[in-house]
């Protein structure tokens, strides 16, 4: 009966919406009411299978993180107040690493001769990405650093006779602690032990995304190559690479506005008024400092959390179904008429 007990539990713990897999399942499968693949692959070379392995590794590595870390959160209790600090960010550092080895992979492929290069001007970084998701991905990354300098500007230390409400943790002198209503008491999950680690993931992030694309646009190519050719699978190489990103960033900032509105959302009671000997009810509800926004922030973290999983899933899958278009007609077309073309639909 005891393992019984613990299986069933074990069940309801994965099956919380809290795991990024429970809602990020259902809106994966309301995702299939627009069957069009979201990328393609080039028709040939090394980058083709680079790619792909990216667009389906990459992406289901990050969703699995995100799965596990949100199942850690939720089988266990917060006992220091910033146990989560590791959790929140590693699904957008799992998407980063993702995007590295995929770009190491592509540096490997070997470059022209220096006689055999076409001569081209320098390119910025972003030449070949889509203006579109760079914007989405800009507005998901500042909202996501507002987000942790925010909790960490309003955060403070504590006296150890608190009074503290909400989720109260073992106490320490960390500056992990906001005010509750004006200095009437104090919550727990604020502070730059519980954000600074999100910070750090973010800027990293942003670093490699810009190496990233900005090595690829400027990688010489042969002198033989057409300009449409070469820039139809750099502009192929970054939309898959800021996909992955792009969904490791909404994936975090859907762990971060779980975290910061369920802190947010503490209520006390005051003047309890008894209506039987052992059974009273508070005739006030004093709501912490940004209650009014925490319950919204709190909602929109489950659907940003499920959303990205959902979108990672569905990355993985459209692009195993462009590397399956991209072999049938390469099957289909002789040799010499295969060209590196745009997205097929």
């Amino acid at each position: 009966m005891n393992i019984l007990f613990l299986f069933v539990h074990a069940v309801q713990d994965l099956l919380s919406l809290e795991v990024a897999i429970t809602f990020g399942l259902v809106l994966f499968a309301l995702s299939w009411v627009r069957p069009r693949r979201m990328v393609s692959l080039p028709q040939t070379g090394r980058r083709t299978a680079t790619l792909t392995w990216a667009g389906v590794a990459g992406s289901l590595l990050v969703v699995v993180v995100a799965t596990a870390v949100s199942a850690i959160a939720v089988s266990t209790s917060d006992v220091s107040g910033y146990d989560g600090w590791w959790r929140r960010p590693a699904p957008l550092f799992a998407a980063t690493l993702a995007v590295g080895a995929a770009a190491a992979a592509l540096r490997r492929i070997p470059l022209p001769a220096p006689g055999e290069r076409s001569i081209v001007p320098r390119r910025p970084w972003c030449a070949f990405a889509s203006g579109t998701l760079l914007w989405i991905s800009g507005i998901t990354a500042t909202l996501l650093a507002l987000t942790a300098l925010w909790q960490i500007a309003i955060a403070r230390t504590a006296p150890e006779d608190g009074p503290f409400f909400g989720n109260v943790p073992d106490y320490t002198d960390l500056p992990i602690y906001m005010s509750f209503n004006s200095g009437y008491g104090y919550l727990s999950g604020a502070g730059w032990p519980n954000h600074l680690a999100t910070l750090v993931a973010l800027a990293l992030a942003c670093t490699v995304f810009f190496a990233v694309l900005h090595t690829d646009a400027n990688r010489p190519v042969f002198a033989r190559s057409t300009a449409s050719s070469v820039r139809s699978e750099r502009e192929l190489t970054a939309r898959l690479f800021t996909f992955i990103l792009l969904g490791g960033l909404i994936t975090t900032l859907g762990a971060v506005w779980m975290h910061t509105g369920s802190s947010g959302q503490a209520l006390v009671g005051l003047d309890e008024q008894w209506v039987s000997d052992n059974q009273s009810y508070p005739r006030i509800l004093v709501a912490g400092g940004y209650d009014a926004i925490a319950r919204p922030m709190n909602l929109l973290g489950y659907a940003l959390q499920a959303g990205g999983v959902a979108f990672l899933l569905r990355l993985a899958v459209d692009t195993a179904r462009a590397a399956l278009a991209t072999r049938r007609s390469r099957l289909a077309t002789p040799e010499h008429e295969i060209s590196t073309t745009g997205p097929r639909r």
